[in-house]
């Protein structure tokens, strides 16, 4: 059997996907297994060891582009999936307007998601329809889609594979005589991706360089990690405190994810560099504001989930893509650097 995935964006989500794509492959399900993915995320898919096929949209004009533009890259898809011939397609987004590209791409057999009680319009492009009901983590639902084709998830790893030695290497590249097995690394930046933009969902640059400097006055090498968009971020910690050595925007994210695997601690916001410190098994501390931890935080042993929306009655207030206006963020700011560090030293204190 022929089985394609659609999964377009984020780093997280892809992720959060790939214990269902092991499934899928290891049970024997899929002959063949493909993804229809964002071209942005050609380093989060390109090493996984259980696709045979990648097909690449462009995100860019697909969240971004006039609706020409946007048609033109769904018909490109669907015809890259046609000439496959792929027999079951599943669609592990919520919008289920991405079962049309699995209609036009011939799969006879179309499974994704519909929310209990949905009008027929929204899952009529589906033959089988997963029920979204009560809250559940993301690596759950996807993993309830591959259940009807039958096989169960035993294993709910994230996959990100890592060549032997990459921590060493990106070390010596980076990092010179600093000890990467002694360093934090912060992740203070993502939540931001080709589709949107979340800044709400970041704990604020200066309680990361009230952070950094605790970590530094400790002892602790500090290290920033990101990507060219969070190098405005970045040079507010630097600004703040010279002493961290920023690699913002400098790194592929290989040797992100390698740097995160060999440090002695990561902290990061709700965003795909957490997910991918939780992939590569780093111990963790996941900071949450406006979105679920239930559906998201890092199921890795070793992270540690801080979230401090309880008593709010608007937390969590994300939901499908959509953030209401919020001027305080009340949910993120009480959490304190402070307690962030006493947090962190002692966790490194344990490990």
């Amino acid at each position: 059997m022929k089985v394609v995935v659609i999964k377009i964006a984020a780093i997280g989500d892809i992720l959060m996907a790939t214990p269902a794509l092991r499934a899928l492959k290891q049970e024997g399900q899929a002959e063949v297994l493909g993804l229809l993915a964002g071209r942005s995320m050609r380093a989060v898919v390109e090493a996984n060891p259980h696709l045979d096929r990648i097909h690449y949209i462009d995100d860019r004009r697909l969240f971004r582009g006039s609706f020409a533009a946007r048609a033109a890259e769904v018909l490109k898809a669907a015809w890259r999936l046609r000439r496959e011939r792929y027999d079951v397609g599943l669609n592990f987004h919520r919008d289920w307007r991405y079962n049309l590209i699995l209609w036009l791409g011939g799969c006879r057999r179309r499974i994704g998601f519909a929310r209990a009680g949905a009008r027929r319009s929204r899952r009529f492009l589906l033959t089988d329809a997963e029920p979204l009901r009560g809250v559940k983590h993301n690596i759950f639902r996807y993993c309830d889609l591959v259940r009807r084709l039958g096989p169960f998830c035993l294993d709910f790893r994230m996959v990100f594979p890592l060549s032997p030695g990459a921590a060493a290497t990106a070390a010596a590249k980076f990092l010179g005589p600093t000890a990467l097995d002694e360093a934090v690394a912060l992740a203070p930046g993502g939540a931001a991706n080709v589709k949107q933009e979340m800044s709400s969902r970041r704990w604020s640059a200066e309680n990361f360089a009230a952070l950094a400097g605790m970590l530094l006055r400790a002892g602790r090498p500090v290290l920033l990690l990101g990507g060219d968009n969070d190098a405005a971020i970045a040079a507010v910690i630097r600004a703040a405190q010279p002493g961290v050595v920023d690699l913002s925007g400098r790194t592929t994210l290989a040797e992100a994810a390698a740097l995160m695997g060999g440090a002695r601690l990561v902290i990061a916001n709700d965003s795909g560099l957490m997910h991918l410190a939780a992939a590569v098994k780093a111990p963790l501390i996941a900071i949450f504001g406006p979105t679920p931890p239930e559906e998201l935080k890092p199921l890795t042993a070793g992270s540690v989930t801080v979230w401090k929306g309880e008593g709010l009655g608007c937390a969590p207030c994300y939901r499908d893509g959509v953030f209401p206006d919020c001027p305080r963020r009340e949910c993120l700011e009480r959490i304190t650097p402070r307690e962030i560090f006493d947090l962190a030293q002692r966790m490194m204190e344990t490990t």
